[in-house]
């Protein structure tokens, strides 16, 4: 029998209906099943709590202290869970769905808005260290939305600032972890999880920071993609984060502790990795007003980029294919690139891509060191020339001078370029294509400019500008 209870219902009343207990204001309770426990505790002005539960092993608890608090938990399964405890001016939504689901919500502060559905098997809203402990908000004016909408899915929500905004959504069979942690103000955290496996911790130290994660395809689309990693740490004040991983297994790591950065990773390929696993940074920024992009759609690729200057603009771009994949032993890494940048105002892309069954563009490495000032630095390579199994190009450019100029393309299998710039205003153009040539070019001193083009096979040139500090 259904058993429903107002708080103005009579003292004997209550007393029949031991396990589910309301105080004060209004609050209903309405209970279908055996084992539940339903209690309702308001001692301010203006709270509404409505609970029903339908199912058996359930427990609801709402403690409401504040004023103009609104919560509404609603259980129709089993062995659920949802435990509320709000003291400021808030709004609480619960409502589970399906088997041994678990969501508690603590917000201390004023204005705070959670909502939390689960709809699906065996979700949380919780920690292992702090079992259906989730979701806390201390602060003011907080925002926290979380959908776990089918099975294995897990969340943690914790806002200790003000003004903060976080939406976490699991859905189409995601088997994720998601995390969630913002201690300071204005900050702005979304987590979209489509894919089986998924893993995301997202922590924003400081204030005015927006970080906006995707991993795995929609529902609907065929070949759903699993075992994704995300990390992305902000420390900094008015840092952006997008991150979207669309492809299988691939790692996607950001940290951000400077201020006014922009970093953009788009992964849609297999097995790419910004970073080398969950903890690894593939993307760090501890300086200022820097920006980084990485799009990598092709296989096996790696991207890092590193920014502890100021007013840096890193971009990789690689979309290499791993054909054709030879027979036996595990898949080597395709394409590798990385920038680092500890200078100011230095811009650099690497652009890696291409690659067929007969004509490889597989195993091609690129890298950038820029340490001074106003530096430019642009990488390409590909193979369209040379019937092989591998392309195996590789490109260096290291600037430790200030505003150089270098210029870098490799075109066919096997060649090698190396840029060195210790001046200043110098510039460096080389173009090679073909299979085996070999360039090098080294300027020590101020406004040199060199230009290096090689066509064909084991070709080699070494240039040097000025000497060396010392001599």
């Amino acid at each position: 029998m259904k058993l429903s209870i107002l708080s103005s219902v009579s003292v004997a009343a209550l007393l029949i209906a031991a396990p589910a207990i309301a105080q004060n204001n209004s609050s209903t309770i309405g209970q279908n099943g055996r084992n539940q426990t339903a209690e309702a505790n308001q001692s301010g002005s203006n709270g509404t709590s409505l609970i029903d539960q339908e199912g058996e092993y359930q427990i609801a608890r709402v403690a409401q202290a504040g004023n103009s608090a609104n919560s509404n938990v609603d259980q129709l399964g089993n062995s659920n869970r949802a435990i509320v405890d709000q003291d400021g001016d808030s709004n609480s939504t619960i409502t589970q769905n399906g088997w041994n689901n678990g969501a508690s919500v603590q917000q201390d502060g004023d204005q705070n808005v959670s909502t939390i559905n689960q709809q699906g098997s065996s979700n949380e809203v919780s920690t292992a260290a702090s079992p259906h402990v989730g979701l806390i908000q201390d602060g003011n004016g907080n925002s926290s939305s979380v959908d776990q909408l089918f099975s294995d899915a897990e969340a943690n929500v914790f806002q200790t600032g003000n003004a903060n905004s976080s939406v976490v959504l699991q859905q189409d069979d995601a088997g994720s972890a998601a995390f969630v942690t913002q201690n300071g103000d204005d900050n702005d955290s979304t987590v979209t999880q489509n894919s089986a496996g998924a893993i995301a911790n997202v922590i924003q130290g400081s204030s005015g920071n927006v970080s906006e994660l995707t991993q795995g395809r929609s529902n609907g689309n065929a070949f759903q993609t699993n075992g994704q990693q995300a990390l992305i740490t902000q420390l900094g004040t008015d840092n952006q984060s997008y991150a979207t991983q669309s492809g299988s297994s691939g790692d996607l790591n950001v940290s951000q502790a400077g201020n006014n950065n922009l970093s953009n990773v788009l992964q849609s390929g297999f097995d790419n990795a910004a970073g080398d696993d969950f903890g690894a940074v593939g993307v760090n920024q501890d300086g200022n007003d820097n920006e980084a992009q990485v799009v990598q759609s092709g296989q096996l690729s790696d991207a890092f980029i590193d920014q502890v200057g100021d007013s840096n603009y890193a971009e990789v771009n690689q979309s290499v294919n791993n054909a054709p994949n030879p027979a036996g032993g595990p898949d080597p890494r395709v394409a590798n690139a990385s920038i680092i940048q500890s200078g100011g105002s230095n811009t650099s892309e690497i652009n890696q891509y291409g690659g067929s069954n007969t004509i490889s563009a597989r195993l091609m490495s690129a890298s950038t060191d820029q340490s001074g000032d106003g530096n430019t630095s642009l990488i390409n390579q590909t193979n369209s020339v040379i019937t092989a199994s591998a392309s195996a190009n590789d490109a260096d450019v290291d600037q430790s001078g200030n505003d150089n100029d270098s210029d870098i393309l490799q075109n066919g299998a096997g060649n090698d370029a190396l840029v060195q710039q210790f001046g200043n205003d110098n510039n460096s153009v080389l173009s090679q294509i073909g299979s085996g040539n070999a360039a090098t070019v080294s300027q020590y001193s101020d406004g040199n400019s060199s230009t290096i083009t090689q066509n064909g096979t084991n070709n080699s040139a070494i240039v040097s500008q000025g000497l060396p500090q010392g001599n």
